[in-house]
């Protein structure tokens, strides 16, 4: 007996003479299907919406800051720029200011760093690292902002910004509580 069948007909005969597993390749193609357009969609309203996700951030910002060393309360000021994941612009660190570096906002949280110069007495320049971390809720920024480097450690300090309508020079002096 000579079958001149392929082996692709064979195969289709045998799906075509069993329902369920005819059933169960449909059902998995329309899923399959479905998945595609599903994603392929969620991807396209991502790409429609990815300028919107993007929080109103760009401008200036200020916060009381109570550093870890005595007598240290601070009005810092923020000046935020950039578009899309960038953030950059500049941060007052007791008052000095200083531009923001490596800086990326995702979502309604954003990071940066800036760097600060020390000096103690007669001994060379170091330069102090502050990373600052944090997440915008409305008209608000919390934040915490760990120091590394320099001539001393120190804790993380946590601290809100507010949004800003004075434009008042960056230099500012110390307070007292």
């Amino acid at each position: 007996m000579n079958d001149s069948r392929t082996r692709l007909d064979k195969i289709n005969t045998r799906i075509r003479n069993n329902p369920v597993l005819s059933l169960l390749i449909a059902v998995s193609t329309l899923v399959i299907g479905l998945s595609t357009f599903t994603n392929a969609t969620r991807n396209l309203m991502d790409l429609l919406s990815g300028a919107e996700q993007r929080p109103a951030i760009n401008g200036l910002w200020q916060a009381q800051v109570s550093y870890d060393w005595p007598n240290a309360n601070y009005q810092e000021r923020f000046n935020f720029a950039g578009s899309d994941t960038q953030l950059y612009g500049s941060a007052t660190f007791t008052g000095s200011l200083n531009g923001i570096l490596e800086g990326e906002i995702r979502g309604d949280s954003l990071r940066f760093i800036t760097k600060t110069p020390e000096s103690l007495g007669s001994g060379p320049i170091q330069e102090a690292i502050h990373r600052y971390q944090g997440k915008m809720v409305g008209d608000e920024i919390t934040f915490v902002m760990q120091t590394e480097g320099g001539y001393s450690a120190h804790v993380p300090i946590e601290f809100t910004a507010k949004r800003s309508d004075n434009p008042a020079p960056a230099k500012s002096e110390p307070t007292q509580n």
